[in-house]
C-alpha cells in the first residue's frame, strides 16, 4: 500500500453508498484529508452525518485557505500589524466564526494583500484546532465587493483530520 494516495472512505461503517473520497497520508500518522469540490469554494461532498463520524474520529484538524488579490485589502491595511475592522471573517463547520481579535482567529504567515501596487498578491490563512468539529470552513464573509481594478480569488485547501 503506498504512504500516501486517494482512497473511498465510510466514516460512519455504514452502506457503501455514502462513502466519501479522501487522501491519506500514512507518513503522517494517518492523516485523512478531505478536498473541495473545487479549488475556488468552501464546498466539501460530504453528508452531515459522514462529517459528524469524522470528527468524532479524529483529534485534531488543519486546512490553509488562500484569498489572492488584486489591489484589495483583506487582513491587515498597510504597513500596519493590526487587521483592518473590515477584515475577512470565516465561518466554521459548527457555525463558529474565525475573526481577527475573536474567540477564534486564523493564523497568517504571510499577508501579501495589504500591498496596493496593481499586481497579484496572496494572503495565507492557516485553521488548527484540537475541536475537529470546527473544520472545514464552510463560508468567507466581509469580503469587499470585486470592482474596476480590485479583484481577489480563493484557493481553498482540503480539511486534514488526525
Amino acid at each position: 500500500m503506498s504512504p500516501i494516495g486517494t482512497y473511498w472512505v465510510d466514516p460512519n461503517l455504514g452502506c457503501s453508498s455514502d462513502t466519501i473520497e479522501v487522501s491519506c497520508n500514512f507518513t503522517h500518522g494517518g492523516q485523512t484529508c478531505l478536498k473541495p469540490i473545487t479549488a475556488s469554494k468552501v464546498e466539501f461532498a460530504i453528508s452531515r452525518v459522514q462529517m459528524n463520524f469524522l470528527h468524532l474520529l479524529s483529534s485534531e484538524v488543519t486546512q490553509q485557505i488562500t484569498i489572492h488579490c488584486l489591489n484589495m485589502t483583506v487582513w491587515q491595511e498597510g504597513t500596519g500589524q493590526t487587521p483592518a475592522k473590515q477584515a475577512v471573517r470565516f465561518r466554521a463547520w459548527n457555525g463558529q466564526i474565525f475573526e481577527a481579535g475573536g474567540q477564534f482567529s486564523p493564523e497568517v504567515s504571510m499577508d501579501g494583500c495589504k500591498i496596493q501596487d496593481g499586481r497579484w498578491h496572496q494572503t495565507l490563512f492557516t485553521f488548527r484546532t484540537q475541536d475537529p468539529q470546527q473544520l472545514p470552513i464552510v463560508g468567507v464573509d466581509n469580503l469587499p465587493p470585486a470592482s474596476s481594478g480590485k479583484q481577489y480569488r480563493l484557493e481553498v485547501g482540503p480539511a486534514c483530520f488526525l
